[in-house]
């Protein structure tokens, strides 16, 4: 059997056909190349998450490494404990329920007036026109990013993040950002009366002490922008094309609303937004019987995960809004790690949900129109979703 590389890239259905024969490998952890091994199974994707201690978080969304990786800030994405410990204290209150129930108010208002924009009866490119637009609004006010900015910094992370799992450091994309969000977090500091945002938050706030260096903010800014960027925008475009695909679960759903919060957690499992993370080997384990040394990287299969049919069921590779334990996806990690931004994801992905059932009921993906996929081993979904109503 050929053996299968997650990081090659391909259609959704290649991929996806691979993930099914690794799982069934006999091996529970292949080797992809050297020092590099693939952990496609759900029990097994659990036990590597949880193994905070052998496998550290720095590097987690690049395989290569960078000579300067040394001189980067510990990023909370990309930090281990101590240092993950104190960043996620830091950054929590802002992802804290009360300030995610207030956001459901203004993030409606803002999906229905992107649904005010379309032309009637359609057509519209629901990622372009709806998704995007709504996530990065989204991320842009809680972030601090004034709205005449947000479409130029968008631009700028798609560029970064469609170069990944490769290096992005020293890029024209990377040296804007930086001095974007280092400028923003100086003009914080320097505020008597700084707006009540997460670059206010890093700009003044401490972590076990001390106050963040410039780097360190726009580092910490432009990992929380990126992060609620394109996964959930991601996840609503599955999630719309799979309720279309067949139109009977989108009918279903305008009769019943109380299955939409099942339907949400269905398509965070199939949409699988991120394919995988990546952990370096800090001391020598056994990962299911297979030796890993230390130095050596591990490829965290998060969209192999979701998929597995020993968890999810023999149909594991299609979507069921009414599927059974749909929550037990691993979309937002696991652990210590787990997404502070995952119940602000879920309150997006329901919302645009809601809003589309309730302004375009008639909603049907275009006629002869192709569905295409972003390109990228790392992310997954459509990239382009035309629809009429």
């Amino acid at each position: 059997m050929e053996q299968f590389d997650p990081l090659a890239g391909g259609s959704i259905a290649a991929i996806r056909e691979g993930l099914v024969r690794t799982r069934a490998g006999a091996c529970p952890v292949p080797h992809i190349g050297p020092g590099l091994a693939f952990v496609p199974r759900h029990g097994t994707v659990l036990t590597a998450l949880r193994a905070v201690d052998q496998l550290s978080n720095h590097g987690n969304f690049t395989v290569e490494s960078d000579d300067g990786d040394a001189l980067l800030p510990e990023m909370i994405t990309q930090a281990d404990p101590p240092a993950h410990t104190a960043l996620r204290a830091l950054l929590r209150p802002a992802f804290a329920r009360r300030v995610i129930v207030d956001a459901e108010p203004w993030i409606s208002a803002g999906a229905h007036e992107l649904v005010d924009r379309f032309p009637a009866g359609g057509p519209v490119d629901l990622i372009d026109e709806f998704a995007l637009p709504l996530t990065s609004r989204v991320i842009s006010r809680l972030v601090g990013v004034p709205p005449e900015d947000t479409a130029e910094l968008t631009r700028l992370c798609l560029v970064i993040t469609s170069m990944l799992p490769a290096r992005f450091l020293g890029t024209d994309a990377w040296r804007r950002l930086e001095q974007y969000f280092t400028e923003a977090g100086r003009e914080r500091r320097s505020s008597a009366e700084p707006p009540d945002d997460l670059l206010t938050l890093l700009a003044r706030g401490e972590v076990d002490g001390r106050a963040l260096t410039d780097q360190e903010i726009a580092f910490h800014a432009w990992q929380l922008f990126v992060a609620g960027l394109e996964t959930t925008a991601y996840t609503i475009g599955t999630t719309v094309h799979q309720l279309l695909d067949d139109r009977s679960r989108w009918t279903e759903l305008l009769a019943g609303r109380t299955d939409l919060d099942n339907t949400r957690e269905e398509g965070l499992r199939f949409a699988s937004a991120i394919r995988f993370v990546v952990r370096s080997v800090a001391s020598p384990l056994d990962l299911e019987g297979q030796p890993l040394q230390v130095g050596d990287r591990v490829v965290v299969g998060l969209e192999s995960a979701n998929l597995d049919e020993d968890v999810f069921g023999p149909d594991a590779h299609s979507f069921d809004p009414h599927r059974a334990g749909a929550r037990r996806h691993v979309s937002f990690g696991h652990g210590i790690h787990l997404c502070l931004g995952a119940e602000l994801a879920r309150t997006e992905i329901s919302t645009a949900l809601g809003v589309l059932l309730d302004r375009l009921p008639g909603l049907r993906l275009a006629p002869g129109a192709a569905v295409e996929e972003i390109e990228s081993p790392m992310f997954c979904g459509p990239k382009h979703l035309p629809v009429i109503w």
